[in-house]
């Protein structure tokens, strides 16, 4: 396999620096050059800024959008503060649990009630628009096969990813006798796992991907073979106050303030610095660069510099999940009247309705969330006319709500134009082909983002891969 691991001596090196967090007077008028520039002020971005501070080096953060935090959004204005993007602190997150305490931000338990990446509260299941039952493994619409009957759609995904998995250790997925299951989609290797033909097509309903086809089985394997083996240490927390109160935090921490609206337009990186435009005018220039963009939007960005087609083309060829969330206002917990949990999966156009419990909302966060190539069907109506029709849909399925609930905050990743999607992913035969040319430097500019993390996932492997780019930035510039 094409990628190298993340060495000891990395890990090493990264766990002896301190991220000291004492605040710095402001600075009047920024110097016109840095040592670093960092593109991106997500979790990975804000990782290393912190990184690179400490360290001694002059960071400054540029952010396209108007928030803090990328994929970390905590929704303020909705009802119960729900997140939009990461919300669990796996057991083993390390790195961000540091960031945590270092910056005094609670984390606690996840409230009785929610999801989490290995477990799935109790569904009701509706298929072709019929009405929605709980007995799942006796309803006349499961025609899955006798093997496959007990398990609820939503289940399906994992169990036959996971069955038999071949991964050991965490960096099993870049050894070559995986090459084979690079090669494979997820339809492919889910259908050797066993998988019958209607199991396929329930799985391909909510993959967070754009189909079981064009989603490479290694990729996906290996993500989930991560969320198992923390869940196995222990439990996940959460942000007791939000996930954006940690990503606001890491922003506050660093001696120049983040600056926001800065989208890049063009990049200039040279082997001795690098030179970035912004939509609005605005140039900085660094002796050296991070950058953190989402392949998505990378991929269109122009850059002067060594960039091999194939590394554009690299970038091209990562796809990211689709999503789209809609909140919905609850007067009245309607489920207690029909009796069904409030978490409901189909096959429609909503997909899955997901209830999570608040401590601020009495009748908790309910959402209808629609992945993947079903987002085509509703990227070109009006938020509006999406509200109304995530409302219409669940009222057909479940007549208590009728007149209980309306359209609330509505969140599409499919169209936000920071990212272009949520999380990135590679397509069959990708990893061996591209792997190692999604995050190779060019001239002095390095790349972080989960999407260049080799060992973890999540917003882990965020700051696992700002940590590999930290190091080497720090050589460049003398000071590792």
């Amino acid at each position: 396999m094409a990628l190298a691991p993340l060495s000891r001596r990395g890990v090493l090196a990264v766990a002896g620096a301190s991220m000291a967090t004492s605040a710095a007077p402001a600075w009047a008028e920024p110097p016109k050059r840095f040592d670093v520039l960092v593109l991106g002020a997500g979790m990975s971005g804000l990782h290393a800024a912190r990184m690179l501070q400490a360290a001694g080096a002059s960071v400054l953060v540029l952010e396209a959008s108007d928030r803090i935090g990328g994929r970390c959004w905590t929704a303020r204005d909705v009802p119960g503060s729900p997140e939009f993007g990461a919300e669990q602190i796996g057991f083993g997150y390390g790195r961000v649990r540091a960031n945590a305490s270092d910056l005094n931000i609670a984390l606690v338990p996840p409230r009785q009630g929610a999801m989490g990446e290995t477990n799935l509260p109790q569904v009701a299941v509706s298929l072709g628009g019929a009405p929605p039952v709980v007995d799942w493994a006796h309803a006349s619409m499961n025609t899955l096969a006798p093997a496959e009957r007990a398990i609820p759609p939503g289940a399906l995904f994992s169990h036959f990813l996971l069955k038999d998995d071949p991964l050991v250790d965490l960096q099993d997925w870049l050894k070559p006798q995986f090459k084979p299951v690079d090669k494979m989609s997820l339809r492919q290797y889910l259908s050797e796992r066993g998988a019958s033909a209607e199991a396929l097509r329930l799985m391909d309903v909510g993959v967070a991907a754009w189909t079981l086809d064009d989603a490479n089985a290694l990729d996906f394997l290996r993500k989930y073979h991560y969320y198992v083996w923390d869940a196995k240490h222990g439990p996940y927390s959460i942000v007791r106050d939000g996930t954006s109160s940690l990503t606001d935090a890491m922003a506050a921490s660093l001696k120049r303030p983040v600056l926001l609206n800065k989208r890049v337009c063009q990049i200039d990186a040279q082997s001795h610095a690098v030179e970035v435009a912004c939509a609005d005018g605005s140039h900085y220039r660094a002796r050296t660069c991070i950058n953190t963009i989402p392949p998505p939007v990378l991929k269109d960005i122009p850059i002067k510099g060594a960039l091999p087609a194939m590394q554009r083309e690299a970038w091209r060829r990562q796809r990211s999940d689709q999503s789209i969330q809609i909140c919905f206002n609850v007067k009245e917990p309607f489920w207690e009247q029909d009796g069904l949990p409030a978490n409901m999966w189909t096959d429609g156009p909503m997909e899955f309705f997901a209830h999570t419990p608040s401590a601020s909302a009495p009748m908790g966060v309910l959402r209808a969330y629609v992945n993947g190539r079903a987002v085509d069907a509703l990227n070109p109506m009006s938020d509006a006319a999406l509200g109304a029709a995530a409302v219409s849909e669940l009222v057909r399925l479940r007549p208590a709500a009728r007149g209980l609930v309306s359209s609330g905050r509505i969140m599409n990743w499919s169209t936000y134009p920071y990212s272009k999607g949520h999380v990135a992913y590679f397509q069959p035969g990708d990893i061996e082909r591209f792997g190692d040319l999604v995050g190779r430097p060019v001239g002095a500019m390095h790349f972080a983002g989960e999407h260049n993390c080799r060992v973890n996932a999540g917003i882990e492997g965020a700051c696992e891969a700002a940590e590999n780019a930290v190091i080497t930035v720090l050589e460049t510039l003398g000071k590792a």
